[in-house]
Order: structure tokens, then C-alpha cells, then sequence
């Protein structure tokens, strides 16, 4: 498995591929993975990482190797990101090269050299699966991470010619689906939600205490995360008994702190996030959890944390414009509230409808954890995977 972003990372894809790894572990598989030194979401290294002595461990099942790169670039634009991805893809093709054929092959975009490297470092692997969470020339066309068209349409020629070149591909959503065909890719594709863990992430009753509302991962741009100032200004102006937290790091914290400064919002709160051993209870920290996106990137993007608050049996307040994968996801599940994006008055009102009515939080957080058993928990993503790891389940394809 190639991957930039893995454990110890506890926020993005890497939960949801170390989940998946650790999953093909525990059914027999003799699972590899190649990553760099863990740096997300702040783009710093981790000091017990920095002087490689871990770049060789075991955790769980999963060998895992990580690939030193020469620094990370913080920021929101696309050559930022590619700097990064760039020199991460080349040292890990060249990686490759040198290891033994691999029986089967998983690379993970969000970073499409992620898997060109794989293309081209192990053309002779018998199955390349590539697992898309982010369709980049998506994001930076409709985020604006460049103001050079050239350079978008570059990337989605290199993602057209690379996802051509894998034999199957896995995404989170119809609308990912429909994006990738967009681009003019023909080859397979299936459905296959990000594997949360279901066994470690457990419901737990609410807390006593003022009534809290909860963000928590990371914070960057494509989360949409001034809805949130919006939402507390709003709180804080009507005197509603709420409170707000943003829990998690990322490239936007300190604007967003600054920003929140700036507007005197003192009613919003700040948290690190929490330890992995801590997460069930971390999320139950919240009465209610919030999910704002960037209605420009919603189409190329479903955030995988959905499924770690459904597995807590905790209800959440998103924005999503109707037909969305978020909105989709709202309508097969049950487990979640939706909401116009950039639209305050309408979170609030839902907040404070979920508020007064603790039978409906219950409801909403026993059908999100029953979805999770069914679709996205260990074993059932486990049994998709090797499913589509040795081409024998049937293609998903609702584009």
C-alpha cells in the first residue's frame, strides 16, 4: 500500500487507510505499507520521527516503511501541495523499484502522483487498486489553489492518464464516481465507504453539562470552517445556553482563531484533538457534531469523519447542497441533519431543534451507528476490499 498519510496521522485519509490496512492484516494478507514520516495536519514532522528511527516498525499486523522527504510545504495552493506530493511520489516510485513485485498494489489519492508512482514503480503488480478520497483538479478548480489554468488542466491530464492505467478504482461516492468519468476515465469502479473503526468507536451516553456542539478534525480551508464564526456569532447574539468547539489543527487554525478575534467571538472554543485511544470519547464530548464543507469542493470530497461521529451514535449538522454526496449519504442513512450552505440562520435552527429534543438525537444516532455496522465498519469494508482486491465482486458504477 502506498500512501502518503498514514498512522500516527489522526485526521484526513490516514484513519480510514490504516483501518483498511489493518483489516487485510487481521484476514491473512502480508500487508506493506510505504509513507512518509507522519507530518499532517500541521505539516511538521512528529520529534519521535524526526531522526528516522522509526522509519522501519510494525503496528498492528502492518509492516510499514516510511520515506524521509526533504521538507514539507504548509499552505492551501496546489503548487504547495505539489511540492510535497511531488518529492514524496518520487522517492517512493524509486522504492519500489527496488522491492519485490508486490502481489497486489494499493495507492491512495488524495495525491494522484501517490499513484502514478505506482503505476510506473510497479507496472508488473497483478492488481493495482487505487483508492480516490479527492479528485485534485476538482478541489483546485472549484477551492481556486491556482490561478494558473494551465497548471489544473495539467493535473487532470496526469489524473485521466493515471486512473486509465490502474485496473480498478474505489471511491466514497456516487458524485466521486460521476466526477472521475467526468475527467474521461473508463476504468471499474466501485463504491466503497472510508473503513472506520467500529470496535474501538462506540457509543457512549451523553455528558452532562451545557449543551455542546462539536467540530472536530482538520482545520483547512475545504472544511468550510466560517460557517462555524457565522453559527457562533449567531449563539453568541441571541445568548443561546451552546456551547461551540473546534477541536483539531490543520493550515487555517491560527486565521481562523484570528478571524474569530477579530469579530469577538469569545463563545467559541479551541481543543488539539484527541489522542486515537480517546476518540469514542472525544466525540461523545458532543451533543451534537458539526460538519461544514466548502460548497465549491463538495462534489470532489466526502469527509471521512462522517463516519467515525455515525460510529459514536452521535447525530451531526452538515452543510450540503441538496444532491450532494453528503445529502445522498443524509438520505440512505437517517442519521443526519442538513443544511443550506453559508447559511446561519438555518444552523442554528437545527441546532437548537436537535437541542430541545433528545429522542430525536437518540434516533438519528442509532440509524447512523446501524449504517456504519452495515456499510463502513471493519468487517464489512474488510470483506469489499479483498473483494475488490482479487476482482470478483461486481462493479459499482452509478455515474
Amino acid at each position: 500500500m502506498l500512501s502518503l498519510y498514514y498512522w500516527p496521522e489522526r485526521a484526513g485519509s490516514a484513519p480510514p487507510v490504516q483501518q483498511m490496512a489493518e483489516a487485510l492484516a487481521r484476514l491473512g494478507a502480508k500487508v506493506t505499507v510505504l509513507t512518509a514520516r507522519p507530518a499532517y495536519p500541521e505539516m511538521i514532522v512528529y520529534p519521535e520521527y524526526r531522526n528516522g528511527a522509526r522509519d522501519r516498525e510494525t503496528h498492528h499486523g502492518v509492516t510499514i516503511r516510511r520515506i524521509p522527504i526533504a521538507s514539507y510545504k504548509p499552505g492551501v495552493s496546489l503548487v504547495t501541495r505539489l511540492t510535497t506530493e511531488g518529492h514524496f511520489a518520487l522517492r517512493a516510485w524509486w522504492s519500489l523499484l527496488r522491492m519485490p513485485r508486490p502481489d497486489r498494489l494499493v495507492t491512495v489519492c488524495p495525491s494522484i502522483l501517490a499513484i502514478a508512482a505506482g503505476v510506473l514503480g510497479a507496472p508488473r503488480a497483478p492488481c493495482h487498486l487505487a483508492i480516490v478520497h479527492d479528485l485534485q483538479s476538482g478541489l483546485a478548480k472549484s477551492l481556486e489553489m491556482t490561478r494558473v489554468p494551465v497548471l489544473a488542466s495539467l493535473i487532470t491530464w496526469l489524473e485521466r492518464q493515471t486512473l486509465n492505467r490502474v485496473d480498478r478504482i474505489v471511491t466514497l461516492s456516487q458524485g466521486m464516481v460521476a466526477a472521475i468519468r467526468a475527467i474521461g476515465v473508463d476504468t471499474p469502479i466501485e463504491i466503497i465507504p472510508p473503513t472506520v473503526d467500529d470496535t474501538l468507536i462506540r457509543p457512549l451516553p451523553e455528558r452532562p453539562g451545557p449543551f455542546t456542539a462539536l467540530y472536530s478534525g482538520n482545520v483547512g480551508r475545504k472544511q468550510g470552517l466560517d460557517q462555524l464564526l457565522d453559527l457562533a456569532e449567531c449563539i453568541q447574539q441571541r445568548r443561546m445556553d451552546i456551547r461551540l468547539m473546534i477541536r483539531g489543527d490543520g493550515n487555517d487554525r491560527e486565521a481562523l482563531q484570528a478571524r474569530a478575534a477579530e469579530r469577538r467571538i469569545d463563545s467559541l472554543l479551541f481543543e488539539p484533538l484527541k489522542p486515537e485511544a480517546h476518540l469514542a470519547e472525544g466525540l461523545a464530548n458532543g451533543h451534537v457534531n458539526l460538519v461544514p464543507q466548502n460548497p465549491a469542493g463538495a462534489a470532489f470530497a466526502l469527509p471521512s469523519k462522517v463516519y467515525a461521529i455515525m460510529a459514536a451514535g452521535r447525530p451531526f449538522i452538515c452543510t450540503a447542497a441538496p444532491g450532494s454526496p453528503l445529502d445522498r449519504l443524509r438520505e440512505a442513512s437517517d442519521a443526519f441533519v442538513a443544511c443550506p450552505p453559508n447559511q446561519p440562520e438555518r444552523l442554528v435552527e437545527a441546532l437548537e431543534s436537535l437541542m430541545r429534543d433528545p429522542r430525536e438525537r437518540s434516533r438519528l444516532g442509532r440509524n447512523g451507528r446501524g449504517y456504519v455496522e452495515r456499510h463502513a465498519g471493519r468487517g464489512a469494508c474488510a470483506d469489499a476490499y479483498r473483494s475488490a482486491l482479487h476482482g470478483a465482486r461486481p462493479v459499482v458504477d452509478r455515474a
